[in-house]
């Protein structure tokens, strides 16, 4: 995964997250005090699955957690603690208590998964990984089958919807967002921030930004043209773009600055 440098608003940002993490948790682990009377039920653990019902698993969740908001409230770069606090979470959620009773489960595991995102974990070798993530969330959902078929239809029901609603209002709020930057800054695209690709990926992207065709290029350039969109499939990888199509969708009009 990548190393990434936070800016200062961003930083506040994930301290704000953090805090608010913090005050759940702590409520959430008095809460749980208070109803079993500072038992968590031990006395009725018997096995596996006794444990993971129990109040003692909530509360070592609810402490884990706790912990991980406290290391990032201080270390911010240690984001991914937040991924594995979505993911305990959320598997607690579909194992035991199922998405239907608890429908964030679903939406603790798209954040889980985002936060994985962010970070780069996607960044090559993104089908496999994409498919993997999928079954993984539909192998936890299908133990709801312990409830009854009709529990599971409805689990996968609940899954897709939120699913959807989850990339739906991810895609408009990110677009908007992307909007008001851009109207707030100038278009500028720094491939400084891409380390791994070369002076001459960088002099092709601009180029391919001039609408200059593959064949022009790879003449100028002095390699075949296979040569060049074999790399340039690389190179769309490196910078988090599907194909040619999509880098003119997205930065055409920018400034290309080395």
């Amino acid at each position: 995964m990548r190393e990434i440098a936070f800016s200062k608003s961003s930083k506040n940002l994930i301290r704000f997250f953090c805090i608010d993490g913090i005050i759940v948790e702590i409520l959430g682990i008095l809460r749980l005090f208070l109803r079993t009377g500072f038992t968590l039920e031990i006395q009725e653990i018997t096995n596996l699955h006794t444990f993971l019902m129990s109040d003692l698993n909530t509360a070592i969740v609810d402490f884990i957690s706790l912990i991980f908001f406290i290391i990032v409230l201080f270390v911010p770069k240690h984001f991914i603690l937040f991924s594995i606090i979505s993911f305990l979470y959320s598997f607690k959620i579909i194992l035991i208590d199922t998405i239907v009773k608890y429908p964030i489960g679903q939406l603790l595991y798209l954040m889980g998964t985002s936060c994985l995102v962010y970070l780069g974990l996607f960044r090559y070798h993104r089908l496999p990984k994409i498919i993997t993530t999928i079954l993984i969330n539909y192998i936890l959902i299908a133990h709801s089958i312990r409830f009854g078929v009709d529990v599971l239809i409805n689990s996968i029901i609940y899954a897709i919807g939120y699913t959807l609603v989850f990339f739906v209002t991810l895609f408009f709020a990110t677009n908007f967002f992307r909007f008001l930057y851009t109207t707030k800054h100038a278009r500028v695209w720094d491939l400084s921030q891409y380390p791994e690709l070369t002076q001459r990926d960088k002099e092709w992207l601009k180029q391919i930004l001039d609408e200059k065709r593959y064949e022009e290029i790879a003449a100028d350039s002095g390699v075949t043209v296979g040569t060049l969109k074999n790399r340039m499939h690389q190179v769309f990888i490196i910078v988090g773009i599907e194909d040619r199509i999509s880098l003119l969708a997205t930065y055409s009009g920018y400034e290309v600055k080395f």
